[in-house]
């Protein structure tokens, strides 16, 4: 016989309740606490009583099913899975079909060892193209300095003319 949601909401409720009176109970007893008849000694008894109560009526609850999680995760039902290869096959497997799928794409795009080979030389060229404007671009950097030295230059002539004539 299951429990309904209601049995286990009440239960749930007076676990609870029982648990705040004794705490309660506990706080009036050590700080000697009265209200009218209320006192310590009275709230914990209460409190221990009503707890008692309801522990004794949940040794009754029968015990929940528990699910076979073999039946979802069959690793769990003896240590590997059944039907399936191991990690390691299935990481090949995955491999396999990763290079063949990447084959097939490679073929559909007509990509094969010549254009490899033709970019691979392409590349070495742009590398030698590369080094070669770097004098180039080391030339126009002077060029640029030299320019503005004579920039500075014919302005410090007109300052010296400017000098002269006063």
């Amino acid at each position: 016989m299951a429990q309904s949601k209601s049995t286990k909401k009440l239960f749930n409720m007076a676990y609870g309740l029982g648990a705040s009176v004794v705490i309660i109970g506990a706080l009036f007893k050590i700080l000697h606490w009265e209200f009218g008849p209320l006192n310590g000694g009275i709230l914990l008894a209460i409190g221990l009583i009503t707890e008692a109560l309801i522990f004794a009526i949940s040794a009754f609850e029968p015990v929940d099913d528990e699910y076979d999680w073999s039946l979802v995760y069959p690793e769990l039902a003896g240590g590997s899975s059944q039907g399936r290869l191991n990690a390691a096959a299935e990481a090949e497997e995955a491999e396999g079909l990763l290079s063949r799928k990447l084959d097939e794409l490679l073929k559909e795009a007509n990509i094969d060892s010549e254009l490899m080979s033709s970019l691979g030389e392409s590349i070495r060229n742009f590398e030698g193209a590369a080094k070669g404007i770097a004098p180039t671009a080391n030339a126009i950097e002077s060029t640029q300095k030299y320019s503005d030295e004579l920039a500075e230059a014919a302005t410090q002539m007109e300052s010296l003319n400017s000098l002269y004539k006063v």
